[in-house]
C-alpha cells in the first residue's frame, strides 16, 4: 500500500513538473500582460478630457475636469459616472495619478508641484494645424499605454481627412455666428473648418481676422450665401437681450438664408473632431440641396 502511494506521488510530481515546464510558454505571458498596470490619468480641462476619453480605458481615469459632462463636451456621454475635479494643485496631489493632462496652464505652479510629487504632467501643443492635433493624440496615447489605439484613431481620421479634401469645392460664402454675436475670422480654427468643408468663408471676403463681433451692417448690405451657427444648443440662455444674436433682423436672416446649426461640442476645442464638424457641414449642405 505504501509503495502504491509512493508510485502515485511520483507520477503526480512528474505530471506537475511537466505542466510547470510548459506553463511559461503558454500562460505566463498572458498572465503577466493581464496583471500589467496601465498608467492612471487625470485631465484638468474639458479639451484635455476629450483626449483622455478618446484613448484611456475607463479604469485608467482617476478624474476628469468639472466640465467633462457639459453640453459643449464632445465625449460627455463617456464622462458619466467618472470622478470630476476642479483642476487645482491640491486635487492633483490628493488623487495622485501617474499622468496629468492639460491643454492650458490651470495653475502657475502645476509643473513644479507635479514634478516634486512624481506625477508626469503632459501639456498639449497648441495650434490649428491638424498634424499638431495628431501629434497630441499620439503623445498622450503613448504616455498612457494606448499607443495602438491612438494610431488607429489617427489613421481613421487621416483617411476621412483625405476624403473630404478631395470633395468638390464650392464658391458659396459661409458666415459663422455664435449666440454672443461673434464670428470667426481668418486665423481661427473655425475658419479652417469652413474651408475644409469645401466652402469659401465670409470672413476672408470681408477681411475679418481673429474673433470679432459680426458687423450686422455687412450682413445686411452683402449677406453670405450660408450661415453656420454653433452653441445655440447650449448657450442662448446666457446671452443678454442686447446681444446681436437676438437682433430681429439677424434672426430673420437666419430664417431666410440657408442655415446649418452645428452642436457646440464640435466647435468647443480645436481637436481632431474638427473633421467631424467639416463632414457635418457637408452632410447638412447636401440635405438642403446646397451641394450635390
Amino acid at each position: 500500500m505504501i509503495k502504491t502511494k509512493s508510485r502515485i506521488a511520483k507520477t503526480l510530481r512528474a505530471l506537475f513538473g511537466a505542466a510547470l515546464l510548459s506553463y511559461p510558454a503558454t500562460f505566463i505571458g498572458m498572465e503577466t500582460k493581464a496583471q500589467e498596470q496601465l498608467p492612471t490619468v487625470m485631465s484638468l480641462d474639458y479639451c484635455a478630457d476629450q483626449y483622455v476619453l478618446s484613448l484611456a480605458q475607463r479604469n485608467q481615469i482617476i478624474a476628469l475636469s468639472d466640465a467633462a459632462e457639459d453640453q459643449f463636451s464632445y465625449h460627455r456621454a463617456r464622462a458619466k459616472g467618472i470622478q470630476k475635479n476642479g483642476s487645482s494643485i491640491a486635487e492633483v496631489v490628493i488623487y495622485a495619478p501617474d499622468i496629468v493632462v492639460q491643454t492650458y496652464s490651470n495653475a502657475p505652479r502645476m509643473g513644479e508641484i507635479t514634478k516634486r510629487a512624481g506625477i508626469k504632467l503632459i501639456s498639449t501643443t497648441y495650434g490649428r494645424d491638424i498634424e499638431i492635433m495628431f501629434k497630441n493624440m499620439n503623445m498622450i496615447g503613448s504616455a498612457i499605454g494606448q499607443q495602438e489605439k491612438a494610431e488607429a484613431i489617427i489613421d481613421e481620421y487621416k483617411a476621412r481627412l483625405a476624403k473630404i479634401k478631395n470633395s468638390p469645392q464650392s464658391n458659396l460664402t459661409v458666415s459663422y455666428l455664435t449666440p454672443s454675436g461673434f464670428t470667426a475670422g481668418s486665423g481661427t480654427f473655425v475658419d479652417d473648418i469652413i474651408k475644409l468643408s469645401g466652402f469659401q468663408t465670409y470672413a476672408s471676403k470681408k477681411h475679418y481676422t481673429g474673433w470679432l463681433e459680426l458687423p450686422l451692417e455687412d450682413m445686411i448690405i452683402d449677406p453670405p450665401d450660408i450661415i453656420i451657427t454653433s452653441f445655440f444648443d447650449s448657450n442662448m440662455e446666457n446671452q443678454s437681450r442686447w446681444s446681436l444674436s437676438r437682433h430681429d433682423h439677424l434672426l430673420n436672416m437666419i430664417q431666410d438664408i440657408k442655415t446649418i446649426h452645428l452642436p457646440g461640442a464640435l466647435m468647443a476645442c480645436d481637436g481632431i473632431f474638427l473633421i467631424d464638424a467639416a463632414e457635418q457641414i457637408r452632410s447638412e449642405a447636401k440635405k438642403m440641396g446646397i451641394i450635390e
